[in-house]
């Protein structure tokens, strides 16, 4: 993610933290009628602490840290869910923590209220003056072929991501055709790089992939190398703006170079116990939901309530998953399919009811939890996909199978940023998903996703 948009993001949080916190001296102040003293404050400073923690976790899931959805038409409906939210599990938390030396519960209503109108007042403040225009990276690209074109586009349509292109260098004259966004300069000849970085104040020198391995597009870069400027490949910015490896980089070398480290003993590890956790947890929750779910299946339509379906895992070793049956029984082994396997469809006809719920909620996933206790699975990965449609995959994506260097998951990168891969197309852009999660691993990401996954769970955005 580039560096500008963190800055931003962390910009955004230290406001609402200020907001929050001037809620509670307000809140103090109204509830007391005077001016809180220091001791009253410190006394109530550990509990809020922790609850302004809390609410910054409920924004995240939310999407408020989201750059791209600030000033969005449902952004300010999307604050009051989660100040509402926040106010129910905030009073659930004071009192799941025994006897403290203070009520707050009128003080509680009133900081969220405050808190979250505050908030929304530092938002409109931020979108006038630091979301778009300011903070912003100044790009160079260096080269113009098709991949070229379809980042410029990209940049230019999601300004939130702190990209601005003020250059372009076109020695092969290809862009005389090419309708480009207003304010980008067109250079056709290479010795005028190091003026444009002056004039232009540019931060970064992008290389087209058309162009990396042009010798006087070499040579005039290494003469950047002690310049105050970034030099990057077209494959890197276009993973930071998209979340995905671009299509253009697949090669042997770039996947031995990206790929061939994936052991890190002690991330599995906690990994792996992290599972047996969050397995136990979903455990109980499946029981509890188990009957309700059950009854909701039968009464809805005949056949079988939990399903099972051949998947790959890891290297390619198959097992059985297990879900929650959505679709009608159409043929004698108890599938929806009656001409082969296939994808599952955006408004499938042979999804039911309640398995429209099921899916949009994604709790047609928990029976997934004995693979995830057997081990078959981990609770973040790619997502498994049937052997038979691998096959078709691995037909037009030779490259299909690299998804299989790591353990699926119940989520993933591609499932909360793509949800269903439904044709072959949605098939390439998972793939570039999954790759880009598998090359950088972390528990940052890791935490990222099941924030976001419980998002896309509340607001039923599964398909």
């Amino acid at each position: 993610m580039n560096f500008i948009y963190r800055i931003k993001q962390i910009i955004l949080i230290t406001g609402d933290a200020v907001a929050y916190a001037l809620a509670i001296f307000i809140s103090l102040g109204l509830r007391q009628l005077t001016i809180p003293s220091s001791t009253v404050i410190a006394l109530h400073v550990p509990l809020f602490l922790k609850l302004f923690i809390l609410w910054s976790i409920i924004n995240y899931i939310s999407g408020l840290y989201d750059l791209g959805k600030v000033g969005a038409a449902d952004y300010y409906r999307r604050m009051a869910q989660s100040a509402a939210v926040s106010l129910v599990i905030s009073i659930i938390a004071f009192y799941l923590q025994g006897e403290t030396m203070i009520t707050p519960k009128t003080i509680l209503v009133l900081s969220v209220a405050i808190g979250y109108g505050l908030s929304a007042l530092w938002r409109l403040i931020y979108s006038n003056t630091l979301a778009i225009s300011r903070l912003q990276t100044k790009v160079i690209f260096v080269g113009f072929d098709e991949q070229t074109n379809e980042l410029i586009n990209l940049i230019t349509s999601a300004p939130e991501k702190g990209y601005h292109i003020v250059a372009i260098f076109d020695p092969s004259r290809t862009l005389k055709n090419s309708h480009l966004p207003p304010g980008i300069e067109v250079y056709y000849s290479l010795t005028a790089i190091r003026p444009a970085i002056t004039t232009h104040k540019a931060q970064i020198v992008v290389t087209a992939p058309s162009y990396k391995d042009n010798p006087d597009i070499v040579r005039e870069l290494y003469e950047l190398l002690f310049w105050p400027v970034r030099i990057t490949d077209f494959s890197s910015l276009y993973e930071n703006i998209t979340g995905q490896v671009p299509a253009s980089s697949y090669s042997d070398s770039w996947f031995i170079s990206n790929l061939i480290n994936l052991e890190h003993p002690a991330y599995e590890s906690i990994r792996r116990g992290l599972d047996y956790i969050a397995g136990i947890f979903l455990a109980a929750v499946l029981i509890i939901l188990l009957p309700f779910a059950a009854l909701a299946i039968k009464i809805n339509s005949r056949g079988p309530i939990i399903f099972k379906q051949l998947r790959m895992g890891r290297s390619g070793e198959q097992f059985s998953l297990y879900k929650f049956r959505t679709m009608y029984v159409l043929s004698a082994d108890g599938s929806a399919e009656t001409k082969g396997a296939q994808f599952a469809e955006h408004n499938d006809l042979r999804v039911t009811a309640v398995g429209k719920f099921l899916r949009r909620t994604r709790l047609d996933e928990l029976p997934q939890i004995i693979n995830l206790l057997r081990g078959d699975i981990t609770l973040i990965g790619p997502r498994p996909e049937r052997p038979e449609i691998v096959q078709k995959l691995e037909a037009v994506m030779p490259y299909y199978h690299l998804r299989l260097l790591v353990k699926p998951g119940i989520t993933g990168w591609a499932a909360i940023n793509q949800h269903y891969a439904g044709t072959v197309s949605e098939a390439i852009q998972k793939l570039q998903y999954d790759l880009f999660y598998i090359k950088n691993r972390s528990f940052l990401l890791d935490c990222s996703i099941l924030l976001r996954t419980i998002n896309v769970m509340i607001r039923m955005m599964g398909r």
